[in-house]
């Protein structure tokens, strides 16, 4: 069968591989306030990404899956073709990230890649490719390295992986707690830091990591409400270069205080409206009602996709009232 590469486009073609059965789930993290601290720890950063797991087994095919086993080799053709540049008998896991024009992490790039057609997501890798940020080495080889600590198969990756292909990176590592603080505190295109044990085994399925999210809080003006009466939702927005408020984020439900402003909100609140529609197509703000824009709260958000919505419900902090409307800028998320 004549394959893409002859015809200009390197990833154009995925061969369709044997089902074969992956032995076991990725390791994973538990979500925590703090970084753990001692010298047995190791420090990671998290990128907006997909989980992957990068496999050249020993009979020459290839997988790339994500952290529930799903295939993810046809959407990501590059993945594919840098896979035979490692060892038969290797798997590796890591972070597929695709870099914006600021070289940070575009989660909605990767959710666009899931939505391309099999014989189009060659060229789109062309224009935007992914890359694998690998943190671990699973098997190597063919010799199972999951018994073996941390530092260990760490070792082994800083042995073989740098240069072996551009869509294979090293994941940055230090032991140093300080440094990895300064992560979640000043670098906003992360999602947080991974702390692991130096003499921990590979755990399949575990959360014996540790994940700690960046948040950070934004001002943002209550234009509507939604949910119900008893427990709504805030519906919020942040003015954009166009002078005009754009939805933001819906905050976690909340106890309507019946002297507060929740009560206020809601004794003025407009006639219901329809659901906002994600480009996801799913709701990201329920059937709501609009309400004067007068009023600014402060709310704690971690994930965004592309740099103007909120991914998840965000956390209620305070009500501002020293803060006006115009205090309530889309610029506040790119520091």
């Amino acid at each position: 069968m004549d394959s893409g590469a002859s015809r200009g486009f390197p990833f154009d073609w995925y061969p369709p591989a044997p089902v074969l059965v992956f032995p076991f789930p990725p390791m994973l993290a538990a979500l925590k306030h703090s970084l753990p601290i001692g010298d047995q720890w190791l420090y990671e950063p998290k990128l907006d990404g997909f989980r992957g797991l990068l496999r050249h087994g020993t009979n020459g095919h290839v997988q790339v899956l994500s952290r529930n086993l799903r295939d993810l080799a046809p959407s990501f053709p590059e993945l594919v073709q840098a896979a035979p540049s490692l060892p038969a008998g290797t798997l590796l896991d890591g972070e597929i990230v695709i870099a914006d024009e600021s070289g940070h992490a575009d989660f909605g790039a990767l959710q666009q890649r899931l939505t391309v057609a099999r014989r189009a997501a060659g060229q789109v890798a062309l224009r935007r490719p992914a890359v694998l940020l690998v943190f671990d080495v699973l098997e190597l080889g063919g010799v199972p390295l999951t018994e073996l600590p941390l530092r260990n198969r760490r070792k082994r990756l800083e042995d073989f992986l740098p240069g072996l292909h551009p869509s294979l990176q090293l994941m940055t590592q230090t032991r140093d707690h300080a440094l990895a603080q300064q992560w979640l505190a000043l670098l906003p295109a992360l999602e947080g830091v991974v702390a692991k044990k130096s003499d921990g085994h590979y755990a399949p399925g575990r959360r014996d990591w540790v994940k700690v999210k960046r948040h950070r809080t934004v001002d943002c003006v209550v234009i509507g409400l939604a949910g119900d009466a008893v427990n709504p939702a805030l519906v919020l927005g942040l003015r954009h270069a166009d002078g005009v408020l754009h939805h933001f984020a819906v905050t976690r439900p909340m106890e309507a205080d019946a002297g507060g402003p929740i009560a206020d909100l809601l004794a003025t609140a407009r006639p219901e409206q329809a659901a906002i529609r994600s480009r996801w197509q799913h709701d990201a703000v329920p059937p709501w009602r609009r309400v004067e824009p007068t009023m600014v709260c402060e709310v704690r958000v971690t994930n965004l996709d592309l740099g103007r919505w909120a991914r998840f419900p965000v956390a209620f902090v305070r009500w501002r009232t020293d803060r006006s409307v115009d205090d309530c800028g889309l610029e506040q998320l790119s520091s």
